[in-house]
């Protein structure tokens, strides 16, 4: 997408990771002279995008105490479906959900560079996979006999949803919040608690098929839920857990790079995600299979989660992120159209969808290439890799 700062971000991991710390040999043809050093990273910028990464963890560990609670709810409306029970899980799933959505600044780099943080993309699949074919996963109108639910010949276990997940086509979604927004809403909206009660004998339909207790479909539906449920739980225990490991992939690429390219880096995802992720979320389509939230309704949240997620971030550290972000005439334009987006993630009447669409792309103007330097090398000093 954006093959330049592609090629200059990989140039200089690549120059990192071929110094392997062993004197070069003096024989042969005399090498190119390296590149120049940057020199001095300045401490605060050292300090503002290391706490960019760092914000993630703290998000992820919301995320991850929100799901907990989703999925100690599921659990108690199995042992006990009733209404009460059901609406507390639902409000439970938006809180989740919102509170991952926070983490999307970070996760725009899989957008904006795939070549370094294409990992992410995989994980967000793993935890947010969208749009989905509700009739993979169940029966829906017309369908009654469809999906996981109803085939009998899918044992339901761990290994068999993960490979059930994406297996021919994007939309085939097993696993993650938005197969537990389907599984917990119905494919109206409306679900009915009548779907999990747990059944002991088949009803007069299922009878020809001889089926056992543990394939009636709603016992299969209520340990799909569950499981799906724990397979999220794992999914971001993982990724909380990798985010920050020294050895890991993620942290290492981006520690290793220096200040003014973790600037670069964050930069083009931040712009990834005002002018293109986003805008797509917000504008009405004509296809409500797209729309975000489909089932569960207040589809303007995750959004308002995200550019919650942006506020956060710019305001990271002394000076603040933003400042290194957006310079000159490009911050002023900043902060020109920053405030309203500001108000509509706690007020969503206060622009119209096609107002805030302008004032994102607005935003993600600031960060247009013109607004950056190019991506230096990766020049760490001893104390930085320590």
């Amino acid at each position: 997408m954006f093959p330049r700062t592609c090629l200059l971000l990989i140039s200089a991991l690549l120059l990192w990771g071929c110094d392997s710390g062993e004197p070069e040999s003096t024989t042969g043809a005399p090498s190119e002279p390296p590149a120049a050093p940057l020199g001095e990273p300045d401490p605060g910028l050292a300090e503002s995008t290391l706490a960019a990464w760092h914000q993630g963890t703290e998000w992820l560990s919301e995320a991850q105490s929100r799901c907990q609670s989703l999925h100690d709810n599921i659990e108690t409306f199995l042992a006990s479906p009733d209404q009460a029970g059901l609406d507390s899980a639902r409000a439970q799933w938006h809180e989740c959900h919102n509170r991952w959505h926070r983490l999307d600044p970070l996760l725009a780099l899989a957008d904006s560079n795939p070549g370094l943080f294409g990992e992410l993309e995989r994980v967000r699949f793993a935890v947010d996979a969208h749009p989905l074919q509700p009739g993979y996963l169940d029966s829906i109108e017309g369908y009654p006999y469809s999906g996981i639910v109803n085939d009998i010949t899918l044992n339901l276990t761990a290994r068999t949803l993960r490979d059930q997940h994406g297996l021919t086509d994007d939309s085939d979604v097993v696993l993650g919040l938005h197969a537990l927004e389907f599984l917990l809403w119905g494919e109206k909206g409306g679900r009915s608690v009548k779907d999990y009660t747990h059944q002991t004998e088949p009803r007069d339909e299922q009878l020809s098929a001889e089926l056992t207790e543990g394939q009636l479909p709603n016992n299969r539906r209520r340990e799909l839920l569950r499981l799906i449920s724990q397979l999220l739980q794992d999914d971001l225990a993982t990724t909380q857990e990798r985010w920050l490991a020294t050895e890991d992939r993620w942290y290492r690429t981006y520690r290793n790079l220096h200040p003014a390219s973790r600037v670069a880096l964050l930069r083009d995802g931040l712009r990834v995600l005002l002018q293109d992720r986003l805008p797509r979320a917000i504008e009405p389509s004509a296809d409500s299979e797209q729309t975000h939230n489909r089932f569960a309704g207040e589809t303007h949240q995750p959004t308002a989660s995200a550019l919650k997620g942006v506020g956060e971030l710019i305001n990271l550290g002394k000076p603040p992120l933003k400042a290194s972000l957006a310079q000159g005439e490009k911050a002023q334009s900043w902060d020109q159209a920053w405030p309203p987006v500001e108000r509509w993630t706690v007020d969503s009447d206060h622009l119209t969808d096609e107002a805030l669409t302008q004032a994102l792309q607005q935003l993600g103007e600031t960060l247009s290439p013109e607004a950056a330097t190019g991506l230096p090398a990766s020049e760490l000093s001893s104390e930085e890799e320590q």
